[in-house]
């Protein structure tokens, strides 16, 4: 789903920092036999801090297996991501439907050119009202998403 500027109201956009990870060690195999597999983003690094992840004897992994979950660590946790919140209000059918519809860990797209923005959102939490008025009713929904990164 495809949301824009003219579908959301009180959207909050932020940059969240505190998972990034650009620095991967694990330690592979049994004590006396151990390999170190190694992973390091060097801009990530010089942009944000060292900013480390340990894995100690990933077990039933082999050392290939291990090689390629510190390469998608890397990629997914090298740079900050965004967290948004926004309110959906049901005013015409679309909208209505969309509130409906949408449901925690559903991916959105959300494109507001003014900001520069045009990504992609998986849903964490939703916060529904629903209230009478004079022309039948009216439903809200309030969302709290975080952006999509690498293999999500």
């Amino acid at each position: 789903m495809i949301l824009t500027n003219t579908d959301l109201t009180d959207l909050k956009y932020d940059l969240d920092d505190y998972d990034i990870i650009n620095d991967v060690l694990a330690i592979v195999g049994a004590a006396g036999s151990e390999q170190l597999v190694r992973g390091v983003d060097e801009g990530s690094g010089d942009k944000y801090g060292r900013r480390s992840l340990r894995l100690d004897r990933p077990i039933g992994y082999d050392v290939s297996t291990v090689q390629s979950l510190v390469t998608a660590a890397l990629d997914r946790y090298i740079e900050p991501y965004a967290k948004v919140n926004f309110r959906i209000i049901g005013t015409t059918t679309e909208l209505i439907t969309a509130i409906l519809e949408l449901l925690i860990s559903d991916k959105v797209t959300i494109t507001i050119p003014s900001m520069g923005l045009s990504a992609d959102f998986i849903i964490e939490t939703i916060n529904l009202e629903m209230s009478a008025t004079d022309t039948g009713g009216i439903i809200k929904a309030t969302y709290d998403a975080v952006q999509a990164r690498a293999n999500e």
